[in-house]
């Protein structure tokens, strides 16, 4: 990967990148993570998605001005032939989220500079753009363009 850029595309990159937005973590349990997240370390539960047909749960929270995306994921039935549907979840960081209000711009930026994209800006669940990329040691960031429209929280995969 290049990531070597004049110095108009680093300003550029640099200034349409207004601030840090959230962390994701995927959880083995929601309702457990939840317990320490909310009721331990007092974060504010702001709502939910539950995409995937159901099989995909995400949660943000907010502690002062930092958000918080949790990510669990239900297991699939199996199939008829016995196997699962679903290959197993690795729990722990998922990735570290940038805002910006020009989500397509950063992208051409970070593309022009040699940054390689997991996923190219897109429209997403909730009223979002965003994308995602790789830093230069294959950890995975985000640049998004806003807080998605959610749920309000309920337990269990309601």
């Amino acid at each position: 990967m290049s990531v070597a850029a004049d110095d108009a595309v680093a300003g550029g990159v640099a200034a349409a990148i207004d601030s840090l937005d959230h962390v994701a973590i995927t959880v083995a349990d929601m309702d457990r993570a939840l317990a320490f997240y909310a009721g331990l370390l007092g974060c504010e539960v702001l709502g939910q998605l539950v995409l995937d047909d159901g099989t995909f749960k995400l949660v943000y929270l907010r502690k002062g001005r930092a958000l918080i995306e949790l990510f669990a994921h239900r297991t699939a039935p199996p199939d008829p032939s016995g196997t699962s549907a679903r290959a197993p979840v690795r729990v722990g960081f998922e990735h570290l989220a940038f805002h910006s209000d020009d989500v397509d711009g950063v992208a051409a930026a970070l593309a022009a500079a040699g940054v390689p994209f997991s996923v190219a800006p897109r429209d997403a669940a909730g009223n979002v753009r965003l994308a995602f990329f790789r830093d230069p040691d294959g950890n995975t960031l985000e640049v998004v363009s806003n807080l998605p429209e959610m749920e309000p929280y309920r337990p269990g995969w309601s």
